[in-house]
Order: structure tokens, then sequence, then C-alpha cells
């Protein structure tokens, strides 16, 4: 049986099946200037049949594994204070991370009709270390196409093409700006990472295929939402260690779920990314056709992931997804299988199937 189905994790995994809910932490009300994410991101607790809140908690599951104080109340006092510490960060200064260099340069040849993949791929090959690390990307699980490794820029090129290679390159120059540390919960930067490139993937097709919108834009609420998340829980370590406290799971869980969002609105802000990415990420504008990709991406990503840990089965995976609001079942299933693939070994379709 998976480790993450024993012990205080039982109940939340027996509600992930649809057999239990566990009760959401008590809700913040801060006057603040960073709305909260749920309008915008559709991440807040509904009822014991949303699909969408079932992912999001088993994501944090994974993220925030392992927690000896699953099922306890969240820390009034470590939610408040980092609440008010997000609010008073200078994001265009030392709290936020130095946009990467290259930024303008890939945004500019994105936006040129006539920049060709090799010409954007020629961006990323001024810098080796940025050449290894968009390698490793492309050999990633969310980007490789085939079983033979990509050893080149070229072969990435001719491998991925123009779209793909310039989302490869978009998590390159985000990556070494993510990484976060956490001694509480180890799994937190993987999990997340992997789940930014999910995300920036299964956006930017949805954004081609359903939305209508820009899939470089797209492809940036995916990757944003990820940093948000690692520097919202750079705030929690911090604060954790002033007030001498515990880093818990349901602070950890209530925080992020409430300012992922707000924070890499602020990255967007502040980077200059295109004015849709921002305005996608903010609560006024939920309706939009970029928020809907950026909503289905964050749970497909969550779904992908459960399935690879080996929580969930594709057929369950697939049930949920189709219950998102605004993408049709066919543009579900051939996002899935873009994002998925044949290759990734998962539970069979019983998601009540321990994992081997």
């Amino acid at each position: 049986m998976s480790a993450l189905a024993a012990g205080p994790w039982s109940r939340l995994w027996r509600w992930l099946r649809g057999e239990d809910r566990p009760s959401a932490g008590p809700a913040t009300g801060h006057a603040v200037a960073l709305e909260p994410a749920a309008a915008a991101a559709g991440a807040a607790v509904a009822g014991p049949g949303d699909a969408e809140a079932r992912l999001h908690s088993s994501l944090y599951a994974l993220a925030l594994h392992p927690a000896r104080d699953a099922g306890l109340p969240p820390n009034a006092g470590l939610q408040d204070a980092t609440a008010q510490a997000l609010q008073a960060c200078d994001w265009s200064a030392r709290h936020l991370p130095r946009r990467p260099q290259l930024l303008p340069q890939l945004i500019q040849s994105v936006n040129d009709p006539d920049a060709s993949a090799r010409t954007t791929a020629a961006i990323i090959g001024q810098d080796p270390v940025l050449t290894g690390n968009l390698l490793r990307i492309a050999n990633s699980p969310a980007f490789r196409v085939q079983q033979r490794g990509v050893d080149s820029l070229q072969r990435a090129v001719t491998l991925v093409g123009t779209e793909g290679i310039r989302q490869i390159i978009g998590a390159v120059l985000v990556q070494p700006v993510m990484h976060v540390q956490c001694d509480a919960f180890p799994r937190f930067n993987g999990i997340v990472w992997e789940h930014a490139l999910l995300a920036s993937r299964a956006a930017a097709d949805h954004a081609h295929t359903v939305s209508g919108q820009d899939p470089f834009a797209a492809q940036w609420l995916g990757l944003t939402q990820g940093l948000g998340a690692a520097l919202v829980m750079k705030q929690l370590q911090q604060q954790a260690a002033s007030l001498q406290v515990t880093l818990d799971y349901a602070t950890s869980e209530a925080v992020l779920r409430e300012w992922t969002l707000p924070v890499a609105r602020e990255v967007a802000t502040a980077w200059e990314l295109p004015s849709s990415v921002h305005g996608a990420l903010h609560a006024a504008q939920a309706d939009s056709g970029l928020a809907h990709s950026l909503r289905f991406a964050r749970a497909a990503a969550a779904a992908s992931l459960l399935c690879r840990h080996g929580h969930i089965g594709q057929g369950q995976a697939m049930a949920w997804l189709e219950q998102l609001p605004a993408t049709p079942p066919h543009a579900v299933q051939w996002i899935w299988r873009r994002l998925h693939g044949r290759a990734v070994e998962t539970l069979a379709d019983d998601p009540g199937q321990p994992r081997r």
C-alpha cells in the first residue's frame, strides 16, 4: 500500500476516493491588497463531490508529506504572521527573485512571427548552464516524446517543435529561481516544480485548443503559479522560525491555498510578463479565457501527479477532469494524452487498487 494511504494520511485518501472528506481549516478574513486566490483559481474546497477540490487537496498532501500533525487545525498565529508578511513584501525588490536576464529576448523572439524554434533555442545556447537545464527538462516526463533521450539543442527543436521549445525555454528560465529547501516537507520542492512543468504544458494546450488564447501567456501562468507557491513556502518557513514554532501541515496548506496565485501575480507584474498573464491571475478576471486555462491546467497537473505517484488511476483522473467547466470531454482527452502519455506507469483504473 502507498505510504500516503497509511497512518494519519488514510482519512485524506479515503476522501480522495469519495469515501470521506476532511474538514477544512478556519477561513481567514484579512483585508489585504493581494486578493485571495480562490476566485481566480477555483481552488477553494466546495462540496464533497467537487473533483477540483479533491485534486488540489491531494496535491498538497503529496507536497507536504510527511506530516505527523495531519488533522490538527492551522496555527492561527503563524497563519496571520505569514499573511501580514506577504502583504508587506516589496515585490519589486529583494523579496522577489531577479527576472531572468534572457527573458526579454525570449519574449521578443516569441512575439516575432518570423522567428523559428532554432532562433528561440539559440537564445538559451548563449549560456552552457541553461543549455544543460534545457536538455534536462526536455528529457523530463512533462516533455519527453519518445524513449530515446534528447542530447542536443537541435534534436530538442526537431522533436518538440516551435511551441514545445518555447515552453521548455520558459521552464529553463524559471527553474533557477524556483528552488526552495524545506526541511519540514522534503518533497515540497520536487512536487511543486513538477506540478509547475505539467501545468505550464497543460495551460498552453488548453489555451490553444479550448480558450483560443495565447499559448505562450498560458504557459507562463503555469510556471508563475509554481513560483508563487515556492515564495509562499519560503515566507512560511521564515515566519515559523521567527515565532519559534513548528511548520505544520494545516497552516501550510491554508496559506498556500490562499496566497499562491496572488504572489504569482506579483511575479508577473515585476517581471513585466504579458498583461494577459497578470489579468488571468487576478480574482476580478476569473471568467477570462486564460483564467479557465489556468484553472484546468492546475487540476490536470495535479491529476497527472497523483497518477504518477500511484494514488489514482487514469480513468478516475479523466472522470474528474471532465467535470471541470469550460473544457469539453474530447479536449480533456487530447490534453491528457499529451500531458500524461502512455509510457507513464500508473495504477489500473480501479482507484481502490493498492500501489505495487
